[in-house]
């Protein structure tokens, strides 16, 4: 099943699921926000109703497209980043320097975590299992991304990694959370750098290694799952790590050494991964003309 929300009237996004077998649509309600995800087995409208904030987020039920929970996430406007599950029917949710988990059937908080001054938060991952749980944030002043690893059942800090390659970021990072520690992608202008981190120590597995300027450029070829032109994405299920780069590469990847399994490179312009274990398959979002969506059969060796 895919869900999205869909650009409405007055500023309105609708959401609708989609069965990628048959082509039904399902439509839900109009919500204020354009964010959507998926976690702690809800979806979650989150995002800025206006320029003046607050943090809004909407906890829907997938079975009914129902909205079952709705609250606010305190934080001056800025970036907002998307929820993610958290231990015994929680998710993580957070805005600005601040981080919240929050129980799924009350709303009520149940740890909070503030961000050092001088950062702004814009990603969030849970490991498989919500155990721990790993923050991104943009330097105001002087630039770059942090990465922090928190325990998710209290948000007590573990470990911490910046400066390197990470110092070339222009607005933070994004994160995938995998069984042993944490893929890292992020823009350095009009390239990209990935890389895998580990669990407890955030040191570097692989990619994270070279400048900006030692990557492919977007005029002379689209790189790879490491340094890429323009943008990236990734996704972990049924045992592997999934990665797409805007240049048409797609590729599945060892979560634990970062090598490379199988990749191809398709014709349009990947700009969002998901996996389907149960079915053997992977959805492609991408763009060409348009916003379409692929369903691949990957190999078997891509699976772990």
């Amino acid at each position: 099943m895919l869900y999205a929300l869909v650009a409405g009237a007055s500023g309105s996004y609708v959401l609708q699921a989609v069965d990628l077998r048959t082509g039904r649509v399902r439509r839900g309600a109009a919500y204020r926000v354009p964010g959507l995800a998926l976690a702690a087995g809800y979806l979650w409208a989150y995002g800025l109703p206006g320029p003046d904030g607050p943090y809004v987020l909407d906890e829907i039920s997938p079975r009914t497209l129902a909205t079952t929970l709705s609250r606010t996430v305190p934080g001056n406007p800025g970036d907002v980043a998307a929820p993610v599950a958290g231990p015994a029917g929680s998710v993580w949710a957070g805005a600005e320097r601040t981080l919240l988990r929050i129980s799924v059937r009350t709303g009520a908080v149940l740890a909070r975590v503030v961000l050092p001054a001088g950062l702004e938060l814009n990603g969030l991952a849970a490991s498989p299992g919500a155990t721990t749980l790993y923050a991104a944030a943009a330097g105001l002043k002087l630039g770059g991304a942090v990465v922090f690893e928190y325990t998710a059942s209290t948000g007590r800090r573990l470990a911490q990694a910046a400066g390197g390659v990470l110092r070339y970021s222009v607005g933070g990072a994004l994160l995938t959370a995998l069984p042993a520690g944490v893929w890292v992608w992020f823009r350095t202008g009009m390239l990209g750098q990935s890389g895998l981190l580990s669990m407890r120590s955030l040191s570097v597995v692989a990619g994270l290694s070279t400048a900006p300027d030692a990557g492919e450029s977007p005029a002379t070829g689209i790189g790879t799952i490491y340094d890429w032109a323009m943008g990236s994405s990734a996704a972990y299920a049924g045992g592997a790590l999934w990665v797409v780069t805007n240049g048409g590469l797609v590729a599945c990847v060892d979560p634990a050494t970062g090598r490379v399994r199988e990749q191809e490179r398709v014709m349009s312009q990947p700009i969002d991964v998901a996996a389907d274990p149960a079915a053997g398959q992977i959805i492609v979002v991408g763009s060409q003309g348009g916003i379409g969506v692929v369903l691949i059969t990957p190999p078997r060796d891509c699976w772990g």
